[in-house]
């Protein structure tokens, strides 16, 4: 069997979130440890560019492609100075605020854990079922 087969695009999808959640993760910790860095700006990810890279690289099917030459075109990234394509600066650094992002993104991460195990819990019953229940 190929194991792509096993591992739909609902659970690549949700990988794949679980990636975005440990680099946002990473990226408010280091807002958080700068909050007194004078001069320093935060960074945060770009959530649609992620999306974007994801549908382009097979998670999902592309429908959001431009199919026929007089679909609009997207609009073209705007740079964020320093800051990584994947990344956008997000101003100065206020505590409440990173906390706040820090506890939706824990909410989230969780919330992917737990589909993605239910997931896997209907795998392992399909594969228990095929073995006559051992």
């Amino acid at each position: 069997m190929d194991a792509n087969r096993l591992f739909d695009t609902t659970s690549r999808l949700l990988e794949a979130n679980l990636d975005r959640r440990v680099t946002s993760n990473s990226l408010i910790a280091r807002n958080l440890a700068n909050l007194d860095t004078p001069g320093y700006t935060g960074t945060g990810l770009e959530f649609e560019k992620q999306l974007r890279a994801a549908l382009d690289g097979g998670v999902l099917p592309p429908s959001l492609a431009r199919t026929d030459p007089r679909h609009m075109p997207l609009e073209p990234e705007k740079p964020f100075g320093n800051a990584g394509p994947e990344y956008k600066e997000t101003g100065p650094v206020h505590l409440d605020i990173e906390m706040s992002k820090l506890a939706e993104n824990n909410i989230m991460f969780n919330a992917m854990v737990q589909l993605l195990t239910k997931k896997y819990s209907t795998l392992k019953t399909a594969i228990a079922d095929g073995q006559g229940g051992q």
